[in-house]
């Protein structure tokens, strides 16, 4: 980014910042509409704009922008967690279920995958024994 872009990059940021704290988030959205976001690298900033994108429901947009930001982070596995719910908010079952072996192979040991195989599993409907399985999992790994 130029100079130039760089200040009207920050201005809209602030914006966005500002009308995100107001739970404007349509208003947000717009702004957010008007910036190439591949040119960003703040993971932060990149999280924030995929929430405002959540929040007025536009979850393939939302996935995206964070997509963007987990090329960008050190430490993805909080991303791919949240790629997970929004690809099952989304009805991409098939992409949630990618999102999660990713999160697997970097967070296999953190007790959160139960929620999110629970998740997974409730969207495809699966039985509720098999449910129920999994939260016994959870319960058993989590809970002292």
């Amino acid at each position: 980014m130029n100079r130039l872009d760089k200040s009207v990059y920050n201005m809209k940021a602030e914006k966005i910042q500002k009308q995100v704290k107001q739970g404007d988030y349509e208003t947000a959205a717009k702004i957010c509409d008007g910036i190439d976001w591949t040119e960003v690298k703040s993971t932060r900033m990149l999280s924030l704009v995929s929430s405002v994108y959540e929040h007025v429901q536009r979850y393939d947009t939302a996935i995206d922008i964070l997509l963007m930001a987990y090329e960008e982070a050190q430490v993805g596995r909080r991303f791919l967690y949240k790629l997970t719910e929004l690809a099952l908010a989304a009805g991409n079952i098939k992409e949630a279920e990618e999102y999660y072996r990713n999160y697997l192979q970097e967070a296999s040991d953190d007790t959160s995958r139960y929620v999110l195989r629970y998740l997974i599993a409730e969207a495809k409907h699966e039985s509720l024994d098999k449910r129920i399985t999994i939260m016994e999992s959870y319960k058993s790994s989590d809970f002292d």
